[in-house]
């Protein structure tokens, strides 16, 4: 069995999935020096209350790995349309991801500065690794495709 570089691809995007579940995202300031941490399953105030309202965020990255690996699955069996499904599936969750967490800033915000933690790139990395996985599927569908019409039977 030989393994192809879009399926490279998915791997990297759940290996990057996981590690933007695990790491704290953003470091909230409050105007009077106090620092919050908010990961994707909880924001953690300076006092050491967890409040469990972004849970959401970190919903959406668990079914985005779930669905990579859905599409890392299927590409054994090289079933392109729902390879191409996936890939899609996944970049859209991952858009959704980052409307979700800039709706949650801008609620817990109240005018603090925000601190962007490397981990919050992540997924956005995942996104273009998914746009690029999506390429390669199609690219490798079209040479099949394309190797399979070159031995047609003539009269």
């Amino acid at each position: 069995m030989k393994f192809r570089s879009y399926q490279l691809l998915f791997v990297a995007s759940i290996a990057l999935l996981i590690v933007a579940l695990i790491k704290p995202i953003i470091n909230v300031i409050e105007p009077n020096g106090v620092t919050s941490i908010m990961d994707n399953f909880g924001y953690t105030l300076a006092d050491g209350t967890v409040s469990r309202a972004v849970v959401a965020l970190g919903v959406v990255l668990i079914v985005a790995v779930a669905v990579n690996a859905f599409a890392m699955f299927v590409s054994l069996f090289s079933n392109f349309a729902l390879q191409k499904r996936s890939a899609i599936l996944s970049m859209l969750l991952v858009a959704g991801y980052y409307i979700l967490l800039l709706v949650y800033l801008l609620i817990l915000d109240n005018g603090a500065a925000v601190e962007m933690l490397w981990p919050m790139f992540l997924p956005l990395t995942v996104l273009a690794l998914d746009a690029f996985a999506f390429v390669l599927v199609r690219r490798h569908e079209a040479k099949i495709v394309a190797k399979a019409l070159g031995f047609r039977l003539r009269d």
